[in-house]
């Protein structure tokens, strides 16, 4: 089973993007599985799930630190036994840093279980451009992905887009830095999946 943690602040298009990748691994025969870590309502339309044949969980944890690595192992086990789904994503609410989440995930040794790049959503309009102007989260979650996607380019400008991408590279020369496309693209949709 390949797991796939996606994070980013809220409103950045975490939910959008990864039903594009569940309707493209479910094209290609794949069963999927998504567990929500939120604090709020789940924007998933149960409607679009149940066409895509995709079971999801959803985490809610009060104390994130002390609980969320477990409630997500667990979780992760259960949809394991209980649907065996060949992709899990795991949508991780904007306080929680997905490179760390996967590297407690690893810790824990979880039989047929492959870990696949952290990724990180940003929001090209609403991303800040000057280092000193970004908050403490959004600084560690791009500096420890291994993929930054760079969502919203179609609603900002090429200067702004351009910027936010110096940025990343800036804060985290080793990931992947991708420009997320307005419409579906198969290739760019397989770079996230490794």
């Amino acid at each position: 089973m390949k797991v796939s943690i996606i994070g980013g602040a809220t409103g950045s298009g975490k939910t959008t993007l990864i039903l594009k990748l569940a309707k493209y691994l479910n094209l290609k025969g794949e069963k999927i599985g998504v567990i929500v870590q939120e604090t709020g309502e789940v924007d998933y339309d149960e409607k679009t799930l149940t066409e895509l044949g995709i079971k999801t969980r959803e985490v809610n944890s009060v104390c994130i630190p002390c609980s969320l690595d477990t409630d997500i192992r667990s979780n992760l086990l259960t949809i394991q036994e209980e649907f065996n789904p060949d992709s899990v994503f795991i949508e991780a609410e904007e306080t929680v840093l997905p490179h760390k989440l996967k590297a407690d995930l690893e810790r824990m040794e979880l039989v047929d279980v492959q870990l696949l790049p952290s990724v990180v959503l940003v929001d090209s309009p609403e991303f800040e451009t000057a280092d000193d102007q970004l908050t403490e989260y959004v600084r560690k979650q791009t500096a420890g992905a291994e993929i930054v996607c760079i969502g919203k380019v179609w609603l900002d400008t090429d200067e702004h887009s351009d910027a936010v991408s110096k940025l990343i590279r800036n804060l985290n020369l080793d990931a992947k830095v991708l420009k997320y496309p307005e419409s579906d693209d198969e290739n760019f949709l397989a770079q996230l999946l490794g």
